[in-house]
């Protein structure tokens, strides 16, 4: 992933605390005493380090939150778990480290790599979520290639990328309609790659038909298909297995930038862009598809399971590679990573290639999220605070529950422990430790 692509106190335990920042709610308060830009910008409190961040709303719901009720709320989160909520309403109750505070802004992944070379704080969206500078990391699903450089200070070195959670596209539908088997409607590979092509338009097309072991799904229903508007992770993941699964037969790019177009696709396609079929209905935001889907009867689209769960939208079952139909969840997704290695050469980068899984129990659509960090941090505290959450995150079961009830599935152990030495190695104060 290039940076500049298209827009639209000890190192151990020692906590991070947590300012979260959701797009939806904050937990305790109304919109009217206090505006997310607000909360988002408030100063951390005296003696508290704050540690700012911006990337995918595919990890939105893992870090800071974005419901009203367990597992979704803000409080219970990664970061309100390890550290000081703002409020500190949001800390369930914790903090686990009251000394340092990390902020997210989830705007996408390739404004949040921006603002990580850049280290400039990403333009408030629609929503107003914004962190304030210096940006201390970034989340990104499509790692980065090690060419890219830092263009401004105060931090320096080169970019460290490790994983720290996987997590699957589902493809959610409104079951409005529609008459759904026992168990959810299957999906071939052939029917749901049709679907995304555009040329499987009805429920009651016979492939699906066939899918679901002759039950007929509707009599006469159109399939609304919603794709992302904006730049997503979620758009570079689906895309990505499908190419991989489907080859020269995905003929509609791989990235994460949407466009549509009526006719034929264009040749050469566009770098890093899914041209998808003008008719599909589009909306921003994993959010906005999902409620899209919810709103619209028939309708069909990708989020990430955790949003998916967090509106409470069916999904399909989707065969994999293997010829099985497994349902998403924690359990398929994780299987899909058994056996994953590093594919990245650099010690600094870490790299999982797992697209269109092979394992029989393994669901079709998944992708790794990737921290960036800098190699050296003017901020001693920042550097340590990181360390400390990456311990925490990646080393105990309280983190893995955390993620599992959330719909995401913990990483190997080999890569949690591989992870957890390229940050303890190489995030510090010094250039090239």
């Amino acid at each position: 992933m290039a940076f500049d692509r298209d827009p639209q106190l000890t190192c151990l335990v020692s906590s991070i605390s947590v300012l979260a920042i959701a797009t939806s709610l904050v937990v305790g308060q109304s919109a009217t005493q206090k505006s997310l830009a607000q909360i988002s910008t408030t100063p951390a409190p005296a003696g508290v380090t704050s540690i700012n961040g911006a990337g995918g709303g595919s990890i939105n719901t893992l870090f800071v939150g974005t419901g009203t009720i367990s597992p979704y709320a803000p409080q219970g989160s990664w970061f309100n778990t390890y550290g000081v909520g703002n409020p500190t309403t949001l800390n369930p109750p914790g903090p686990i480290n009251p000394l340092v505070t990390f902020r997210y802004a989830a705007i996408n992944s390739s404004v949040g790599v921006t603002a990580f070379f850049t280290q400039t704080p990403p333009p408030p969206p629609t929503t107003g979520a914004t962190i304030n500078p210096p940006v201390s990391f970034a989340d990104t699903d499509d790692p980065i290639t090690g060419t890219e450089k830092l263009s401004a200070g105060p931090n320096a070195g080169i970019p460290i990328q490790v994983p720290v959670i996987t997590y699957g596209v589902a493809l959610a539908y409104n079951p409005t309609g529609l008459n759904v088997p026992a168990g959810g409607i299957k999906l071939s590979r052939a029917t749901y790659l049709g679907i995304l092509n555009g040329t499987i338009t009805n429920w009651n097309d016979a492939k699906i038909k066939a899918d679901n072991s002759g039950a007929t799904i509707a009599g006469n229903k159109p399939i609304v298909v919603v794709r992302r508007s904006d730049n997503s992770a979620n758009t570079f993941t689906l895309s990505s297995n499908l190419k991989a699964a489907f080859g020269a037969t995905w003929n509609r790019g791989v990235g994460e930038i949407s466009i549509a177009q009526a006719g034929g696709i264009p040749n050469p396609l566009p770098a890093n862009t899914v041209v998808w079929p003008a008719n599909f209905q589009f909306a921003s935001g994993s959010k906005g598809v999902a409620t899209k889907i919810e709103t619209t009867a028939g309708a069909i689209g990708y989020v990430d399971n955790s949003t998916r769960l967090a509106n409470g939208l069916q999904a399909a079952v989707l065969q994999n590679k293997a010829g099985t139909y497994n349902p998403i969840s924690p359990t398929s997704i994780r299987n899909a990573f058994v056996g994953a290695t590093d594919q990245d050469a650099s010690p600094r980068r870490i790299k999982l290639v797992v697209t269109d899984p092979t394992a029989a129990n393994a669901y079709p659509l998944v992708s790794a999220s990737y921290l960036l960090f800098y190699d050296k941090y003017a901020n001693v505290k920042v550097a340590n605070g990181i360390k400390g959450f990456i311990v925490w995150a990646l080393g105990t079961t309280a983190a893995d529950n955390i993620a599992i009830a959330r719909g995401y599935a913990p990483l190997p152990p080999a890569i949690k422990t591989l992870s957890q030495g390229v940050v303890n190695t190489y995030v510090n104060t010094v250039l090239n430790p």
